[in-house]
């Protein structure tokens, strides 16, 4: 494995998700889905937004909810790889002005992320309650500009971590869907690997050196499942998640 790749994310995936999820199956018992769809379309696109039966498959346990908040700083301290979205029906791009078509985007997502076979069309009852509420959802001109989206192509070593700083992160940006380091408990999938030492077993000595698996866990994060990696997980952009906070992480998780 070279210390340095570069590759073309959205040449993989031409338009990923403007609303993107991690599909998997959960620890315990699924969660409840939302299926009273009452009230107005905007009541109705509200719960289909919180809602992992939102596609018709076991198989996935998140909501668009999961990856995004619908206003910026709704979220808290949780680093959420989506964008806000609010303001989403009056951009003019998503995912790095790769996709033009609101309702592609979220195709895409409920296929590569939420795997449904079916996508949405735009005379849906789905579709036009979930434009209804996002369109209801109060924005500015800053919230309506396409959202910044960097993909780190290269993948290089993080730099050297502040572990006590790397605990925070995790806690805000990977245990939501990893759960706690080391045990996994808490964790939203059964197929979200126990970090680091599931990902480690998984790449063992002597085919991977540290500087190796280091990189692993770089590129999973800058890469998600695109560029050749595989897998469900959305990538985190250089705004979301910085190369020096990705060094924290790694020095929290032990990674030598």
């Amino acid at each position: 494995m070279s210390a340095a790749r570069a590759g073309g994310f959205f040449g993989v995936f031409f338009g990923v998700a403007l609303l993107a999820g991690i599909s998997g199956c959960s620890d315990g018992d699924p969660p409840a889905p939302i299926t009273v769809y009452g009230g107005t379309a905007v009541d109705h696109g509200a719960a289909l937004f919180h809602d992992p039966g939102v596609v018709a498959t076991p198989l996935n346990s998140y909501s668009c909810s999961t990856c995004h908040e619908k206003s910026a700083g709704e979220a808290g301290e949780a680093i959420l790889p989506g964008a806000p979205l609010a303001g989403a029906t009056k951009r003019t791009s998503f995912w790095g002005g790769q996709e033009v078509d609101l309702l592609r985007s979220i195709n895409h997502c409920l296929y590569y992320f939420m795997l449904s076979d079916t996508a949405w069309k735009a005379d849906d009852v789905n579709a036009r309650a979930m434009y209804a509420y996002l369109e209801s959802l109060p924005s500015d001109s800053a919230a309506e500009q396409p959202a910044a989206f960097t993909i780190a192509y290269e993948v290089k070593d993080a730099p050297k971590g502040d572990g006590t700083r790397g605990g925070t992160l995790y806690a805000n940006a990977c245990a939501n869907c990893h759960g706690q380091a080391h045990t996994g408990a808490g964790r939203l999938v059964v197929r979200a690997p126990i970090l680091p030492e599931q990902t480690i077993s998984e790449h063992p000595s002597p085919q991977y050196d540290d500087l190796d698996r280091r990189l692993v866990f770089v590129e999973k994060v800058r890469h998600g499942g695109f560029v050749g990696y595989g897998g469900e997980m959305p990538p985190f952009s250089v705004e979301k998640l910085s190369d020096q906070d990705l060094g924290d992480i790694i020095a929290f998780l032990g990674v030598p």
